[in-house]
């Protein structure tokens, strides 16, 4: 059965996990070097948290449309100033008070905006592009966009509005400023070898085979852009904590898999055959 995990939290899958903190790793340096970030669906903020390290020194912009991620995302996420809004992404005034909120400082300060796995979930996506586009070329704002490649497993994903893949991903670069980079996330598998009484800390070297089918798409655009790098991030998975998710994964599918049965079972035959 398909896992679909569209909020990440302390207690997903450690891979899942820290596959997102590895895009908010990769932006990072340019969040850092911001007076203001703002956070476009940050959910729960367990990710974003991890790569900033819990904090952040400019003015924090906490976007999502469900109240219980953004408290939670305050909790985890410091910031000198935070403000947080439950807002929709189609909205037109929605993404004004963003705008507002993000430019409310000196014109000149730099501004960044992270935009991880929300497009796919819009029915209209076309106002967020057209108001992130703008904000890179007048505003100063550098964005930092990711959707899943979703395309090539076939499998619908009853939680997204659109479906990406390279073409459609080709389809959305052409409306991005033309200095724009594109990049792609690979899955990465490994392992190490620890001496007894040696540095904990190990240098990996990871080969990447482009030809390889990726997760996920990203697109920098705005001033500071052409400071991306790429990034490879290779966390140390507590067996303990995995085996704990899988468990328990698995007895959740058991219970839903026989409250199911159950459920068919106390159905006419005609209902319970969908007819």
């Amino acid at each position: 059965m398909t896992d679909w995990i569209e909020r990440v939290e302390r207690s997903t899958n450690p891979a899942i996990l820290n596959e997102h903190v590895l895009r908010y790793a990769f932006a990072m340096p340019v969040v850092r070097g911001s007076s203001a970030w703002a956070d476009l669906g940050c959910g729960t903020g367990a990710a974003a948290a991890e790569a900033a390290q819990g904090s952040f020194e400019g003015r924090l912009i906490l976007v999502d449309n469900e109240a219980r991620a953004l408290e939670a995302a305050q909790r985890e996420l410091r910031g000198a100033e935070v403000v947080a809004m439950d807002a929709d992404l189609t909205d037109p005034a929605d993404l004004d008070r963003i705008e507002d909120a993000l430019v409310n400082g000196d014109p000149d300060e730099q501004r960044c905006i992270t935009c991880f796995e929300v497009v796919e979930h819009l029915d209209d996506f076309a106002p967020l592009i057209g108001r992130l586009v703008r904000l890179a070329e007048t505003e100063n704002c550098t964005v930092f966009l990711s959707v899943p490649n979703d395309a090539f497993t076939g499998v619908e994903n009853p939680f997204h509005e659109t479906v990406w893949g390279e073409a459609s991903v080709a389809e959305l670069r052409s409306l991005l400023p033309e200095a724009h980079l594109a990049c792609a996330q690979y899955a990465l598998t490994g392992s190490c070898i620890h001496l007894d009484e040696q540095p904990a800390q190990h240098p990996l070297a990871v080969d990447v085979a482009p030809e390889r089918v990726p997760s996920h798409y990203l697109l920098v655009f705005g001033p500071r852009a052409p400071e991306a790098r790429p990034a490879a991030r290779i966390a140390q998975i507590d067996l303990d904590q995995q085996r704990t998710w899988e468990r328990q994964r698995e007895a959740d599918l058991d219970y839903y898999r026989q409250w199911v049965e159950e459920a068919a079972g106390r159905l006419p035959a005609d209902d319970a055959l969908g007819n």
